[in-house]
């Protein structure tokens, strides 16, 4: 491997890691925001259509030109926003009113397994067993950090804790439209560039949510909660997601998906220092476990 492959690799990391970050504050700004009566689904129309206002400010300044699609991409984009966003988006939402915060982020990050899988079917990439291992490492930590793990196995009262089925089967739905949205987005850091992707991943996606929760009357419904709805569509949203599209370019799907793996841990850790939740040993725990994984994905003289 070449210094300037492993350059490249290694900025492909950051940038994916950098993502996962701030996809972990999303908790931080819903807090109030679900306190003060907006739902699940009107956030995520909110998310979606300030992150593409967003992206076509941005797109706009470089150049409204630079924002054109071939018209056989259209058809790519419609796929792209409201498969691998919007739809994505919508399940795991009614995920997390059917079940704890916990088993339905552990249940989400099924997605690096599914990526996996889709990775070798489709495209023949090959699994390194170090990739298995990492795997293995993240469902691991994911499930400790989350506390999914005790969930699972005992409630507050000590009973055991019954996942109904139908929630189940969505969990792991909406994991598998995050594997799809990450292998899209595979492809269309390929093609575009992020901008461009993301400004027409998110029209589509804003296009969807509009016809069930249209977001002008979200947003505008109080206006005191406008910045922090704002803050949602640009922090938590537009930001990641570009800083996503623009690791892909260097990083295979199977590997930017394992590292994405690292927000339930730093939601986990923003979570204790500003909001007061626990961490107890086994989260600890959890937060070794997938530091080391993304750790054997970025330096393996295999990783790609």
């Amino acid at each position: 491997m070449t210094t300037a492959s492993t350059s490249r690799r290694t900025l492909g990391a950051g940038l994916v890691l950098g993502a996962a970050c701030l996809w972990a504050t999303f908790g931080l700004f819903t807090r109030s925001l679900y306190d003060s009566g907006f739902t699940p689904l009107e956030l995520a129309s909110v998310r979606a259509f300030i992150g593409f206002l967003g992206a076509a400010v941005i797109g706009i300044a470089r150049g409204p030109k630079r924002l054109a699609i071939p018209p056989r991409a259209l058809l790519f984009f419609a796929i792209y926003g409201i498969l691998g966003f919007a739809l994505f988006e919508y399940v795991f939402f009614v995920v997390l009113s059917r079940t704890t915060v916990a088993v339905a982020v552990a249940l989400l990050y099924t997605a690096p397994a599914f990526v996996l899988i889709f990775s070798r079917v489709v495209w023949r990439e090959e699994v390194p067993r170090w990739k298995l291992l990492s795997l293995v490492m993240v469902l691991a930590g994911v499930a400790l950090v989350t506390g999914a793990a005790d969930l699972w196995v005992a409630g507050d009262d000590g009973d055991r804790v019954r996942v109904a089925p139908v929630v189940i089967a969505l969990g792991l739905l909406s994991g598998v439209f995050y594997a799809a949205y990450t292998l899209m987005s595979k492809r269309a850091s390929q093609e575009f560039d992020a901008v461009q992707s993301v400004f027409w991943c998110f029209l589509f996606a804003a296009l969807a949510f509009m016809i069930i929760a249209p977001p002008f009357a979200v947003a505008l419904r109080d206006p005191a909660h406008l910045p922090m709805l704002i803050a949602l569509g640009i922090v938590p949203t537009l930001l990641p997601y570009g800083l996503f599209l623009l690791g892909m370019k260097y990083l295979r799907a199977s590997t930017a998906s394992m590292l994405t793996s690292v927000e339930p841990m730093v939601a986990a850790i923003l979570a204790a220092l500003l909001l007061g939740e626990q961490l107890t040993i086994l989260r600890a725990l959890g937060i070794v476990l997938i530091v080391g994984a993304a750790a054997v994905v970025s330096f393996s003289a295999d990783r790609g």
